[in-house]
């Protein structure tokens, strides 16, 4: 309950204001010293609390039957009996697990003792490492088993508590029955039951001490296998192994004369590899890893055709380099692309195999990137690869033949030269060279060569001297670096191939798109692809260094100290898991938001109802915040059952300061689900006009037609009236309204209309325009074009349909009128004379010759002040309609 109450406010944090946020966040914090302080309380011993003994109203309390329903529940009770006791039957794999133990014990025992000896025999650290690796594949191999086991036990456990409640109940039923005197046959039925139910409870135990006992003996050789690794270890640790410790004698100074001591190990060795070879194969079944395998490819390879198939359809150009290459590498190399993740992937799913069967999964491997590769490099530099997979060749086969100490110095020292000798070959002259390479990744590689040379000179010198522990760590660097570096170099390739072309299947369906989001998106995914194979390439550099175990050690020291504020106590780690599982839970809401927060996503080819596919990405996206922040907060260490007093205060707090947004919360649910305006529809509310470009949690963005972008509450848009031009259809009807004179002929007129309508495009021709004689006006005939367009055309189609209709009239000599206006003259004397005198610029005053003739022109200039004109009031405007003018109802 307190992780449902919960989900909300944490929804909603990133919404509120400042004085919300921190309101809300001292509510939390002193709730929470109180739940502290509360469960603190209750680990003091209370009598009353020891004496008694509270009921769990949780569990189910066992009941006798009704004996009106105990002949059903007799057959029924069997048939579910009959089918427990063929579930808790033991497997065979369980019993072929039990039946090869013993083998495989001897077996672990020879090899142990082999390794014995081979400690003994002072082997170089990456033959250490390799035997490592071997114990390694026993103990996953003994995982499995314990992990079948395992599942044995599970599932015995929760049918025990089934049949142990069974027993229960029918054991009541029997008495119940015993004391109401059923007839006999149902009293024997009902004890028939009770007898099969103690028979399963009996088997379940059985079977379980039995599991109990497989399991301790494969915790018995798993503990056996984890001694041998320590072992392995701590002779990996001690001085021998320290990079400048002297192992051997200068070169000069050994013979390839082996000592007796080394003999008469190899000799031991050899007799133990004979005794591991007469024990029976254990049938290490591989088809269970084989065919999860086979079906993973499979779908890869239909995945990345039909991503070829996007870009064979829809063509697409770009000038980045980066992004033609990931796009040419899916087009043109699918099937090398498949045929390298087949090799790489079956060396994760078939881990079981022998190490030679590995080891020839990694070659074929390089083999396949190269091709991969040679397309983008220059032709300088191409055959460079090959020698990187002769490098692997050397140092892998030095893994399976036992040299005398001479021997193996002599290699390694003929290794280091052939470095030398090939980096000459590629890199001369350095400087030359180097300035003619462009910016990238190529030039930055080469500007590491001088480090590989003098890293190959160490080894030599080293070598020579007897450091061979020095020696073989800056030869691995040296050849194995350029290897990894291959290896995931080839890896990022394909997967910005991938990735790019997701982007461009999502992009090119849709009907319109902006291009710089479409660049702004690949830019940033094929960066984090960058950032991403960097991260695992300097995990994988310091394993191949033998830094990667130490630096884990030393992070997990840090990562689980803990640090005490107040009664608080945390780690770094708790920190490291609560932000890294909430940026994880954010990053797939934006990836899904991506693939399907439309109609033109992923889900388009189920045809959904148009806005359904937002609904289930905002269901999905909101699942996984959920989700997310629920992990996170079990990450960070904080029992969310003691957020209940929170999650009460929480709620006090939404009443009163939260209202609002809460509101916006569930308007904004029934937008997404009800789906009354969907994004991409054209609304109208509150006298706003303009596009919906997202649905979010409190408010909505609609983006109006004069480039505003107009943040809408949602419940606004709930409670006010709503007008939505395209939810079912954007088609709207335009209306034109037009007068003509009297003299024109209304059937003429009419053809006209008609006639000037059907020629312009942007109409729907169903239904057809249609051209109506509306009245008869004052001044005018009055008539009406109406016809449908889609809405984002209305008003160019108007216009062009109107500039049509009076280009057309005038070449009909149709005369469209103006307005017309009846005039009343009032307070007039009888001597004025309305036509003005011609030529003069004298006042009616200054022609007066008497004082009564002035008095009588002033009081008429007097009277004049007055409107003598006066316009007789009509509804109609100039073309005798009714209209406002703009055209549409």
């Amino acid at each position: 309950m307190a992780q449902n109450t919960i989900f909300v406010p944490l929804i909603l944090a990133k919404k509120m204001n400042l004085k919300h946020f921190i309101s809300l966040f001292f509510i939390c914090i002193i709730c929470l010293f109180n739940s502290y302080k509360t469960n603190a309380q209750d680990l003091i011993p209370q009598a009353e609390s020891v004496e008694e003994k509270e009921v769990d109203s949780t569990q189910v309390q066992p009941e006798a039957i009704p004996l009106i329903n105990i002949v059903r529940q007799i057959k029924e009770t069997n048939k579910n009996i009959k089918t427990i006791q063929r579930k808790i039957k033991i497997p065979a794999d369980i019993r072929k697990i039990d039946s090869l133990l013993h083998t495989y014990s001897e077996f672990l025992k020879i090899e142990g003792k082999r390794t014995e000896h081979f400690m003994k025999a002072n082997p170089n650290g990456q033959k250490v490492d390799n035997t490592m690796v071997t114990w390694t594949g026993y103990s996953s191999y003994l995982s499995g088993w314990m992990a079948k086991v395992n599942d044995q036990e599970e599932r015995n456990s929760i049918l025990i508590e089934d049949i142990l409640l069974k027993d229960k109940i029918w054991k009541l039923s029997y008495q119940n029955a015993i004391k109401r005197q059923v007839p006999i046959e149902v009293l024997e039925g009902i004890k028939n039951t009770l007898n099969e139910v103690e028979i399963t409870k009996n088997t379940i135990l059985e079977n379980n001490n039995y599991y109990l006992k497989l399991e301790n003996k494969l915790s018995e050789q798993t503990n056996y296998i984890e001694d041998i690794t320590s072992e392995l270890l701590a002779l990996k640790n001690s001085d021998v192994y320290q990079l400048l410790h002297k192992r051997h004698p200068s070169i000069w100074k050994t013979s390839f004369t082996k000592s007796e001591t080394d003999i008469a190990e190899k000799e031991e060795i050899d007799s133990l590899n004979t005794q591991s070879d007469k024990i029976p194969n254990l049938g290490t079944n591989y088809i269970s890893s084989v065919i999860p395998f086979l079906i993973f490819i499979a779908i890869f390879a239909f995945t990345l055709r039909y991503f070829k198939r996007g870009f064979l359809k829809y063509p697409y150009e770009d000038k980045d380099e980066t992004i033609i290459v990931a796009k040419n590498i899916i087009l043109n190399q699918t099937y090398l692309c498949v045929l390298f993740l087949s090799f790489l992937f079956a060396e994760i799913f078939l881990s079981n195999l022998p190490r030679l069967f590995k080891d020839s999964l990694t070659l074929l491997t390089l083999l396949t990137a190269i091709p991969l590769l040679t397309p983008i490099m220059s032709e300088k530099f191409k055959k460079i690869l090959y020698f990187v997979t002769l490098f692997y060749i050397l140092d892998t086969a030095k893994t399976y033949f036992w040299y005398s100490s001479l021997g193996y110095r002599l290699y390694i020292l003929t290794e280091s030269i052939i470095v030398i000798a090939i980096l000459y070959h590629f890199t001369s002259p350095y400087i030359k060279t180097l300035k003619s390479l462009e910016k990238g990744f190529g030039k930055l590689l080469f500007r590491l060569v001088p480090a590989v040379y003098i890293l190959t000179i160490i080894s030599i010198i080293s070598n020579i001297f007897g450091y061979t522990n020095l020696t073989d760590i800056t030869l691995k660097i040296s050849t194995q670096g350029s290897l990894i570096t291959m290896l995931f170099y080839t890896i990022a390739l394909i997967i910005n191939g991938i990735a790019i072309s997701i982007i461009h299947r999502h992009f090119t369906v849709k009907h319109t798109y902006n291009a710089v989001e479409r660049k702004s998106i690949e830019i940033k995914v094929l960066k984090r692809i960058r950032i991403m194979m960097y991260i695992l390439w300097g995990i994988f550099f310091l394993g191949m260094i033998e830094l990667l175990r130490p630096t884990l050690t030393f992070l997990g020291d840090i990562l689980s100290e803990p640090y005490k504020m107040g009664s608080l106590t945390f780690t770094l780690g708790a920190i490291v898991s609560f932000s890294f599982t909430l940026f994880v839970a954010f990053s797939l809401t934006k990836l899904v938001s991506f693939l399907i927060n439309d109609g033109d996503g992923i889900l388009r080819f189920l045809k959904l109802p148009k806005g359904i596919p937002a609904a289930i990405s905002l269901v999905i996206r909101y699942f996984i915040i959920g989700f997310g922040t629920i992990l996170a907060l079990s990450a960070l260490g904080i029992d969310l059952s003691k957020f209940n007093l929170m999650a009460g205060a929480l709620g006090v707090g939404i009443g009163f300061g939260l209202q609002n947004i809460v509101s916006n919360f569930i308007s904004g649910l029934i937008l997404v689900f009800e789906r009354p305006i969907l994004p991409g529809d054209t609304v109208e509310v509150n006298n706003l006009l303009g596009t919906v470009s997202r649905i979010g949690i409190r408010a909505s963005n609609i983006s109006t037609f004069d480039g505003s972008e107009v943040v809408v509450p949602n419940n606004n848009l709930i409670s006010n009236d709503l007008i939505n031009w395209t939810l079912s259809n954007n088609t709207k009807r335009i209306e034109i309204l037009i007068g003509t004179t009297y003299d024109s002929d209304p059937n003429q007129i009419l053809k006209i209309l008609t006639e000037v309508a059907l020629e312009c495009d942007f109409l729907l021709k169903d239904p057809a325009p249609r051209a109506l004689f509306n009245d008869f006006g004052d001044s005018s005939l009055n008539f009406r074009l109406l016809f449908w367009v889609h809405y984002e055309l209305g008003l160019q189609a108007k216009s062009d349909i109107s500039i049509g209709i009076y280009n057309r009239f005038k070449e009909e000599g149709i005369e469209i009128p103006f307005p017309q206006r009846d005039l009343n003259l009032r307070n007039v004397p009888e001597s004025f004379n309305l036509i003005p005198p011609q030529n003069t610029t004298e006042t009616p005053v200054d022609l007066a010759k008497t004082d009564n003739e002035k008095e009588d022109v002033e009081a008429l200039d007097k009277n004049l002040k007055r409107p003598i004109i006066e316009p007789i009031k009509t509804d109609i405007d100039s073309d005798g309609s009714d209209s406002d003018g703009d055209g549409a109802k």
